[in-house]
């Protein structure tokens, strides 16, 4: 009965101690680091596997990463606009269409396709540009 207890209540206390703010500028710093990564890459035309999985990881960040933005969690250290809220299908459709550009850029790495990379890899600058330009404070 005791473990139960511990248990429930470790689960309760990792919820209330949830921080969507700092958990999306984490993710956004891991997200910046695969690029860099995916950059000297293609900087040194190594279209591979490594390659791939960069953007599989990507991948499953954009598949998170609107989650992470819920009403009341903005202000304080975020840089991120209320506009969120109000063109929540907006940005939740530029981040799926990002998560897709990721998705693309995989197979094609996967495939070795030069070319394919590289229109995708310049879609993720894109829709970063994009997101901040309209979500950003």
């Amino acid at each position: 009965m005791f473990k139960l207890i511990l248990i429930f209540f470790l689960l309760a206390q990792s919820l209330l101690y949830a921080n969507p703010i700092s958990d999306r500028q984490e993710l956004m710093r891991d997200y910046n680091k695969l690029m860099r990564a995916a950059n000297n890459l293609i900087r040194e035309n190594e279209i591979n596997d490594d390659l791939a999985s960069i953007y599989e990881e990507i991948e499953e960040i954009m598949r998170v990463y609107p989650t992470l933005f819920p009403d009341d969690s903005f202000g304080g250290k975020s840089k991120a606009s209320t506009d969120i809220i109000d063109n929540r299908e907006l940005f939740n459709q530029i981040a799926k269409e990002t998560e897709n550009s990721a998705a693309l850029a995989k197979l094609s790495a996967q495939e070795g396709e030069f070319e394919n990379v590289m229109q995708f890899h310049q879609n993720l600058f894109g829709s970063c540009k994009s997101c901040h330009s309209r979500f950003k404070n």
